[in-house]
């Protein structure tokens, strides 16, 4: 009987922790904050704190270090679980313009976070974000 009555409290805890608490990314509208990290098997980065804020499919951001990310402004565009983003300043050659905020990221959104992400190569470039 114990064992019925663990195993009962282990599914009812695995069934309602996986509750999928995904939102449209159509309502990616809003400020957030929070973390950019890139990570390699070649190289060791470090995090930066980043804002970016979404408002009628128009984007524009902030980095707490210049040009890591390289977040400026531009406009965006939702493809089912993917945002497409497309950078619409100019930048100088002396840095990796693969840190622009530009391109297609894998986005999953639930009501206070928003997840993005996109390898390249082998480097990924992730933006854990909290609604503000």
């Amino acid at each position: 009987m114990r064992t019925f009555q663990l195993i009962l409290i282990i599914s009812t805890f695995l069934l309602t922790s996986c509750v999928d608490e995904s939102v449209d990314l159509n309502d990616i509208e809003g400020t957030y904050e929070g973390t950019f990290i890139r990570t390699s098997p070649n190289a060791k980065y470090a995090p930066s704190q980043v804002t970016l804020i979404f408002s009628n499919g128009q984007f524009q951001g902030a980095s707490e270090t210049t040009k890591y990310p390289a977040i400026c402004s531009g406009t965006y565009e939702i493809k089912g679980t993917k945002v497409d983003f497309a950078n619409s300043c100019v930048w100088t050659a002396e840095f990796d313009w693969s840190l622009i905020l530009s391109g297609e990221f894998t986005a999953e959104l639930t009501s206070n976070e928003l997840t993005l992400q996109r390898k390249n190569g082998s480097t990924w470039d992730l933006y854990e974000l909290k609604r503000k």
